[in-house]
């Protein structure tokens, strides 16, 4: 198994026009996923969504963990790039909390990416390549983006109260959107305050 960029893959492509194929047996493994739930989608599905032979598919990928894995991977890529672009006009640490949240927010919402992984249950360490990954990879990063702007003190404490702010607000993000517009508010309103009391003893007043 190699990577290509973000994504595990049992060989590299090696031009444009096979890249474009990852990418579009990803895009039908999400369709897959979501339309038929994790247990019942296959590689043979997933191999028809995209037009494709199902060799094509094992060409890349050896399994459907590998293929949610890699689904995740971009997930990834994705939300930071987004993050990223969203928080050069942030003047605060609190705010960029809340647009970590609310970009995660949106991105469950509008990327069948992000939807996929859940129904997959990627949370579960048996389809992570290593348990907590994910989370690990977003804390770290989010860690030194408010080291670097907002002057928080850089420790092992400081770490994982990133990591638990992290765990916390997906959770939150996904109990908003299973509920109505008025209830989610209500959640999200008490629950911002709680990530911030996590973070504030680590970042000047």
């Amino acid at each position: 198994m190699v990577t290509s960029g973000a994504y595990p893959l049992r060989r590299t492509p090696t031009q444009d026009r096979a890249s474009r194929q990852v990418e579009r047996i990803l895009d039908a493994a999400c369709a897959e996923v979501v339309e038929r739930g994790y247990d019942a989608a296959s590689t043979s599905g997933v191999a028809k969504r995209a037009e494709i032979a199902v060799g094509s598919v094992y060409r890349y990928f050896p399994d459907k963990r590998s293929l949610i894995q890699a689904i995740e991977r971009r997930n990834q890529a994705r939300y930071t790039e987004a993050v990223r672009e969203r928080l050069a006009e942030v003047a605060s640490w609190r705010g960029a909390v809340d647009v970590t949240l609310e970009t995660f927010r949106e991105m469950h919402r509008t990327d069948p990416g992000f939807k996929a992984v859940v129904l997959s249950g990627l949370g579960d360490p048996e389809l992570e390549a290593k348990p907590g990954e994910f989370d690990d990879q977003h804390a770290g990063e989010f860690a030194e983006l408010l080291a670097a702007r907002f002057g928080a003190r850089d420790t092992r404490d400081f770490r994982l109260a990133v990591t638990l702010c992290i765990a916390m607000g997906e959770a939150l993000a996904h109990l908003a959107d299973r509920l109505s517009a008025d209830e989610a508010e209500y959640v999200l309103d008490r629950g911002r305050p709680v990530l911030y009391n996590l973070l504030a003893p680590h970042l000047p007043a």
